[in-house]
């Protein structure tokens, strides 16, 4: 006879549990009865009470914190009315803004071992505010809500399609009011963006909603893909508020965008990428007069901006798959004297590209959630012959990218956090590596 193995469920049970450390994905871990706890609004050390709302019957489970029975000096009141009510944008709201930076640096520093089987100094990656601005409310210039039967927007409750009303505190105050007021009616995605000039841009469409989440995790890529073809059922923004472009600027540098198109969420955000990539690109080890500069992901050319501040003469291709983000390179960059912008998928451009500029000497890459992956990196690693500058916004698909160039021989010159989304356990990291032909 075969054997049966019963799977564990403890949906609904309420678990005492001691928190230990951030996990990947917001969650802090915990332990009972052999099976790991990923806890929902614990911080390390506490004790406390949580009910378990999602388990696979494998060797974890999900749950909520509902009591604290011993505090964290580190807990504060959570000041995002949202939040509080369950959603879950501001799933960090309840931990001071500096013991979230540090628990940052621990998931990224795991995440780098663990996954990019890379050795960073000490226990935690150095993670830093967007150009000093420490602001924990009000710092969103871009964010999207919804509106449910009743048309007042909201956002999403944590780990569910319902919508909660209570006002998140992530946008700048002038969009949130310039969105209830929109009126837009039942159903809808709305989009409030708020232009360097100050000018507010109000944009909505036709809900679309997600498929159900299943107990099993999607790849992040065909979540990627799945979320591009809901995009795409759900049609053009309609404009309700404000003109049809956004005002950008990063020192003397000005951007016209499609409202839709995308840049940096947090207002000092892109400044300070800037910042860093001129930095990474003065410093490149042998980089020649006239340098050939791929910006890879390069939406309308922020970072090949910075590269011709300090390498004027660079030649420089921006790869952008967007179209909104593409066609607006040439508001800021002066498209034909050694910036070519190519409308492509990376991997396209990879494909068909030889030749001498088919050999940069520095590469750019800001890819999305999902990261560049095994294959793009396996290639730079092979053609790039100084340094590349990766921009990443989730500490694992940055651990593997980097991993990648480090297993091929790359050095590893720099890696540090950006808390670009404060209240959040969401981290982006920035990562500079040397070629091994680098002289």
């Amino acid at each position: 006879m075969m054997a049966h193995t019963q799977k564990n469920d403890w949906t609904g049970r309420v678990l005492r549990l001691r928190v230990e450390g951030p996990a990947q994905g917001g969650e802090f871990v915990a332990r009972h009865c052999g099976r790991v706890v990923f806890c929902r609004g614990g911080i390390t050390g506490e004790l406390v009470e949580a009910v378990v709302g999602d388990d696979p019957g494998r060797a974890f489970c999900r749950a909520t914190v509902t009591d604290v029975l011993e505090r964290s000096p580190s807990r504060i009141d959570t000041y995002c009315p949202a939040a509080a009510a369950g959603a879950g944008c501001c799933d960090w709201s309840h931990i001071a803004p500096g013991a979230a930076r540090e628990f940052s640096g621990r998931i990224l520093a795991e995440q780098a071992r663990r996954i990019g089987r890379i050795d960073p100094a000490g226990d935690r990656v150095p993670v830093e505010v967007p150009a000093g601005d420490d602001a924990s409310t009000g710092w969103r210039t871009t964010a999207r809500w919804v509106t449910g039967p009743d048309g007042v927007p909201g956002v999403r409750l944590a780990r569910s399609h319902s919508v909660v009303t209570e006002p998140c505190v992530q946008a700048d105050p002038r969009i949130t009011g310039a969105v209830r007021a929109a009126g837009v009616g039942p159903g809808r995605e709305v989009l409030g963006v708020l232009g360097d000039d100050g000018e507010v841009h109000v944009a909505h469409r036709r809900l679309v909603e997600p498929a159900v989440r299943g107990r099993d995790r999607r790849s992040r890529q065909v979540a990627a893909t799945r979320a591009r073809a809901r995009s795409s059922r759900a049609g053009a923004w309609e404009l309700v508020a404000g003109p049809s472009t956004v005002v950008r600027r990063v020192g003397e540098h000005g951007w016209r965008l499609p409202v839709d198109a995308f840049w940096q969420a947090h207002r000092s955000a892109a400044a300070h990428y800037v910042d860093l990539v001129r930095a990474a690109v003065s410093e490149a080890p042998g980089l020649p007069g006239e340098p050939v500069v791929w910006d890879l992901y390069g939406g309308a050319g922020l970072f090949s901006a910075a590269v011709l501040d300090v390498a004027p003469r660079a030649r420089v291709t921006i790869v952008e798959a967007s179209r909104s983000s593409s066609g607006a390179v040439g508001t800021a960059l002066d498209v034909g004297s050694g910036v070519v912008p190519v409308c492509a998928r990376v991997e396209s451009f990879l494909e068909r590209t030889d030749g001498a500029d088919g050999r940069p000497d520095l590469v750019i890459l800001d890819p999305p959630r999902g990261g560049a992956g095994i294959g793009v990196m396996t290639d730079l690693a092979g053609r790039v012959g100084s340094r590349i500058i990766h921009v990443g916004c989730d500490p694992a698909s940055l651990a593997r990218d980097v991993g990648v160039l480090v297993d091929a021989g790359w050095t590893l010159v720099d890696l540090r956090g950006v808390a670009a989304f404060p209240a959040t356990h969401h981290v982006e990291g920035l990562a500079v590596l040397d070629s091994p032909r680098a002289g």
